[in-house]
């Protein structure tokens, strides 16, 4: 089977700047599992919640709900507060699924932060969202 194709279908599904809404809307169409490959690349656009593609990816990403975790831990066990603070704020309190989850990870963001993820009331985010379950 020709896999040429499916992997240019699925690089339509990443946007190629912040003003990418056809990648998105396509990401959005083709749904899970056809985004799974995807997923860390589509999770970069979250960095900056002022982005047009962070704005229409949220609900998506939502949606995945357990499915995305595993993407979102490692993010989670990385350096970048800020990216962290979008995720739990925009991505994770809204999905009950995510929420379970990553429930071990948001207690340790909680109860442990690092000085950047303090910096960037990591640790805050993660005891609201801890509140939800």
């Amino acid at each position: 089977m020709d896999q040429g194709p499916r992997l240019h279908q699925r690089s339509s599904f990443i946007p190629a700047d912040k003003h990418d809404l056809d990648a998105v809307r396509a990401a959005i169409a083709a749904g899970w599992p056809a985004i799974a490959p995807v997923v860390p690349d589509l999770l970069v656009w979250m960095q900056d919640l002022n982005w047009p593609v962070a704005k229409e990816l949220a609900p998506l990403l939502v949606s995945l709900g357990a499915p995305l975790a595993p993407a979102i831990r490692q993010i989670l066990d990385g350096d970048d507060g800020i990216w962290k603070h979008h995720l739990i704020f925009r991505v994770v309190v809204r999905s009950p699924a995510l929420l379970q989850a990553l429930a071990a990870d948001l207690h340790r963001l909680a109860a442990d932060p690092s000085a950047s993820d303090r910096a960037e009331e990591v640790d805050v985010e993660a005891r609201e969202a801890l509140l939800l379950l």
